[in-house]
């Protein structure tokens, strides 16, 4: 097995388990058009994965039928993603029959003639390595490939805007996906066949894995990474190992050249293991902080936010100084456009008044959806989850008519006192800021209820 075989086999296994990965995911019904598109990007590669290991020292006929079953299942590739992207915005149950028809009748026509000369008319193997000479069907195929995929993405681009905030994310993830993936088959499964050059087709075989793993991360998360704070965490990590390891490079050369140890003995070599054994922690613990003065650090600016939102809730005693250096350091993280603080009132506590800023604006448990969500839960609401769910209709269109975003509940003594409402003009939060957003909840849960028990006694004395 040559090294092209074993990452076709490495990316053959990736696929597989992502099969299985999505027969048991929760969210089927989303999730099928892409089983079907991952399912014939296996077969595809199963025949291939046959063909280079097996069928290429057997005789000639059976390479070649092996070789024409292979292009089968790529036949539908296109249409499969059409339903992809109609299914992505509930839209292909209203596709009727007729037109559905309509999309694979080139691919069933084509299935036809997969195992004629119209499709490949011979086949040369060179150095346990097979090229094949195209037919001229091979054209229409290259051509209706191209222009079904270009009208799925076209699809796509033309309503992103009109979806929620992770069907649009989603859709940037699988134009990612689909432009490497299309790209690459166009060269080399497509493009340089027809050039005579056939020495790279495997190539195409293989960067179906950044298609796969591109579009299973877009299609099985509704919460997404900053890109950007989780590149340069990673940046920041390989950057502090690095500069650990040439301490220790350099901690070698000294034991070895000045020193004189000589490390060819064993006991020796124990003993510089059992120094790094001891050290690292410390050595490392030094270039991470050493590596926070240097470099701008995203995550820990969230982490230096969270801290100093807990002096707040701890020192404040006056709670509009309090909600206005809140709100200022939640800016820091969440790119917020509008902050408004709710709390419930002593004598009717399911009727909640605007504190923050001051305003005249009531909301009854009785008749709000969010209040009523925010009580039965006891979490955070998110539109832009609740939205992509279809979790509430009710609630979707309350929070879109009061421009909310998300909504934090402030509860103490398992009672809901208040509610924290953001409006981020619709952009979607990453992981990272909902994390930060669920760790502040925590610490208004606590202070906010103390606050408010310790501006009563106050009243009442």
């Amino acid at each position: 097995m040559d090294l092209s075989a074993l990452i076709l086999f490495c990316v053959y296994l990736v696929n597989i388990i992502l099969l299985i990965f999505i027969l048991f995911y929760k969210n089927r019904p989303r999730s099928w058009p892409f089983f079907w598109m991952l399912f014939l990007i296996v077969i595809w590669q199963s025949t291939e994965l046959l063909n280079i290991i097996w069928f290429v020292d057997l005789e000639e006929p059976i390479l070649l039928f092996s070789v024409q079953a292979g292009i089968l299942p790529t036949l539908y590739l296109a249409p499969a993603f059409v339903r992809l992207a109609y299914s992505l915005f509930g839209k292909w149950k209203n596709v009727s029959n007729f037109k559905k028809f309509l999309w694979w009748l080139p691919s069933i026509i084509m299935s036809f003639f997969v195992f004629t000369p119209y499709n490949l008319k011979d086949l040369m193997v060179i150095n346990s390595r097979f090229y094949y000479v195209t037919g001229p069907l091979y054209y229409f195929f290259a051509v209706y490939f191209v222009s079904a995929l270009a009208y799925g993405l076209y699809f796509l681009a033309k309503n992103r805007k009109m979806s929620g905030p992770i069907v649009r994310r989603q859709v940037a993830y699988i134009f990612a996906a689909v432009a490497i993936a299309a790209v690459a088959g166009l060269i080399f499964n497509i493009i340089f066949p027809i050039l005579g050059m056939y020495d790279l087709y495997y190539l195409g075989v293989n960067s179906t894995i950044f298609f796969t793993v591109i579009m299973t991360y877009a299609l099985f998360r509704y919460r997404f990474f900053n890109l950007k704070m989780f590149g340069y965490q990673i940046f920041m990590n390989f950057f502090k190992l690095l500069v650990t390891v040439f301490i220790y490079y350099i901690l070698y050369l000294l034991f070895h050249s000045v020193v004189m140890i000589d490390f060819s003995i064993f006991q020796n070599i124990v003993f510089f293991l059992m120094v790094i054994g001891l050290t690292a922690p410390f050595v490392f613990n030094i270039v991470s902080r050493l590596s926070l003065a240097l470099f701008l650090s995203p995550n820990n600016d969230i982490k230096v936010a969270i801290d100093r939102i807990v002096d707040i809730l701890r020192s404040s005693r006056d709670l509009d100084v309090l909600l206005s250096r809140l709100s200022k350091e939640i800016d820091r993280v969440v790119d917020f456009k509008e902050m408004f603080v709710y709390f419930s009132k002593k004598k009717d506590l399911d009727v909640f008044y605007q504190i923050f800023p001051v305003g005249e604006r009531l909301l009854n448990k009785a008749d709000s959806n969010l209040i009523d969500y925010l009580s039965r839960k006891k979490q955070i609401a998110n539109l832009a989850e609740i939205d992509y769910f279809f979790a509430d209709k009710g609630l979707i269109e309350e929070m879109k008519e009061m421009r909310v975003d998300v909504a934090l509940p402030i509860f103490y003594n398992k009672q809901l006192l208040g509610i924290l409402l953001l409006d981020n003009d619709g952009k979607l939060l990453s992981i990272q800021e909902l994390q930060f957003l669920g760790e502040l909840n925590k610490y208004l849960d606590i202070a906010v209820g103390s606050l408010l028990l310790y501006q009563q006694d106050l009243s009442n004395k």
